[in-house]
């Protein structure tokens, strides 16, 4: 047993070897451009759920958010915000079986001079869940999770193209 638990970390480290020798790294956080590091978040509603999440992933960013966009020196605008709820399959009855959740963000990033750092992008992403009418409670939950997830997924995809300006 003791060989075979020597030949196993043998194998570990060999393996970590070669991953590091190959330029291989976890992904982690993107670093995002230096001109961030005080960034205000304007959005359509200002406490929506979008505009916190947005504040967050800057804050895990060590980007310090502010309320003041004059003490900005980026301000990060969310100039649309837009979901659906589709249908993709009922049954025999007309009885709906799946639906889709469709999101859509537009935001956009200026710096100090107010001068696009990125200009407006637009970022869809969509979900699809089971529904079955015999349990309405579950679903509405499960669909309130979907949404959130979702949403999550579309702020850390517009945190990786924020990221992508400050490599160019």
């Amino acid at each position: 047993m003791r060989a075979v638990t020597g030949q196993m970390q043998y194998s570990v480290l060999l393996v970590l070897v070669l991953l590091s020798a190959c330029g291989y790294q976890l992904r982690g956080s993107a670093a995002l451009p230096g001109v961030m590091a005080v960034t205000h978040v304007q959005g359509l509603r200002p406490y929506s759920t979008l505009v916190t999440d947005f504040s967050h992933a800057l804050r895990t960013r060590s980007v310090t958010v502010t309320n003041d966009p004059a003490a900005a020196t980026a301000i990060l605008t969310i100039t649309g915000n837009n979901t659906e709820k589709l249908v993709l399959s009922v049954d025999t009855l007309g009885n709906v079986l799946e639906y889709e959740i469709r999101q859509t963000i537009r935001f956009g990033v200026s710096g100090p001079d107010r001068e696009p750092l990125l200009e407006e992008q637009s970022i869809t992403l969509s979900r699809d869940f089971l529904f079955t009418s015999t349990d309405v409670l579950a679903k509405a939950r499960e669909e309130k999770l979907v949404r959130r997830t979702l949403q999550e997924s579309l702020v850390n995809l517009a945190m990786l193209r924020i990221a992508s300006v400050g490599r160019k």
